[in-house]
């Protein structure tokens, strides 16, 4: 598909050249969701050519493509689920978050690591909280220089192969400043912190080869300079960056849409059965017709969303309906292409 007008050189060279790269490893990570290995070697090269980098900006090692740069990525790389939401979890592992709320130290510190693709995940699901993150029940407490974590989180992407954690934990039981969403902060643990483990890794349907797991606080100690923003900021760094990440979550499920329809397409055009191929039915030919219609109305929201945030508006509405729409595409887009492949 043709880039869209409102992208610069940059953008449209870099489209270019992470597609090649897609193609290139592709054979790779098919391999290693056959032998259930998680494919560090890709996650290499993806360090190598600075890719984690693209949201970042230029002084921090990164890229400086925005928002946009970062959804041209995870479109090309959520060809493959595994390697995509892993990339993609990397980018939403604090990287909004440091930017927007670190310190200068913190931004020179950890920024640098991320965009030469060292793997990062966000933590703030619990066994007890789903989506009512202002619940969470992991505890953080002060003594000195250094906070004490205790808790568990669970459904974390990239648990146990990722060396940086975003955590969420409670550092007040105060109701007065529970009303006011005061009770929360932000914290980066790193991998192989005393008392940090993975208790658990998930078997989830359609995370094929996805590290997903529980993740285990016991008295972990983390510094204070590892704190992300102030004592009890945790909620306005948590939400900080949801609008960035869930235009991520679009380009990610547009990449999976796409990747369907790449493999629809062929198979009906081969497929023989009465004497004709199976695309020449008109029932195979709506359900296509309603593939392309969903890869073209999702790009155009994802990418006009990253468009937005790259201009500074604020894309609240924008993003959420992009995401629903995206994800609910998803959905029904697999529902066809079984129907279209059959028995097959």
């Amino acid at each position: 598909m043709e880039s869209y007008p409102w992208w610069t050189e940059e953008q449209k060279k870099f489209e270019q050249e992470i597609r090649s790269f897609a193609e290139e490893i592709l054979p790779r990570d098919e391999e290693t969701r056959w032998t259930r290995e998680f494919p560090w070697d890709i996650f290499a090269k993806i360090g190598e050519k600075g890719y984690s980098g693209v949201g970042i900006p230029k002084e921090y090692g990164g890229w400086g493509l925005g928002a946009t740069g970062a959804c041209i990525a995870a479109e090309a790389l959520n060809r493959m689920p595994g390697t995509g939401r892993s990339f993609v979890g990397n980018m939403l592992g604090g990287l909004r978050q440091i930017i927007e709320f670190g310190t200068e130290e913190q931004k020179k510190r950890f920024l640098p690591r991320i965009a030469r693709g060292e793997i990062g995940a966000i933590v703030i699901t619990e066994p007890f909280v789903g989506t009512d993150a202002a619940a969470i029940e992991t505890t953080a407490r002060r003594e000195g220089d250094v906070y004490i974590l205790n808790g568990k989180k669970r459904f974390i992407v990239s648990a146990g192969v990722a060396d940086r954690y975003m955590v969420y934990a409670r550092t007040s039981d105060d109701p007065e400043e529970r009303r006011n969403y005061r009770h929360l902060t932000g914290f980066i643990v790193e991998k192989g912190s005393k008392g940090f483990s993975v208790e658990k890794i998930n078997e989830i349907i359609g995370f094929d080869n996805i590290q997903n797991g529980v993740l285990n606080f016991d008295e972990v100690v983390v510094p204070v300079e590892n704190q992300i923003g102030k004592e009890g900021e945790g909620w306005r760094v948590m939400t900080a960056g949801l609008n960035f990440e869930r235009t991520l979550i679009c380009a990610s499920t547009l990449g999976l849409i796409r990747e369907v329809l790449r493999n629809v397409v062929p198979y009906a055009q081969r497929r023989i059965q009465f004497g004709r191929p199976t695309i020449e039915f008109v029932n195979n030919q709506f359900k296509i017709a309603d593939l392309i219609s969903k890869v073209m109305i999702a790009r155009l929201l994802t990418y006009y969303t990253a468009y937005l945030w790259d201009l500074g508006w604020d894309i609240t509405m924008e993003s959420n309906v992009a995401k629903v729409y995206n994800c609910e595409g998803a959905i029904q887009a697999s529902l066809d292409a079984i129907q279209v492949m059959g028995g097959d």
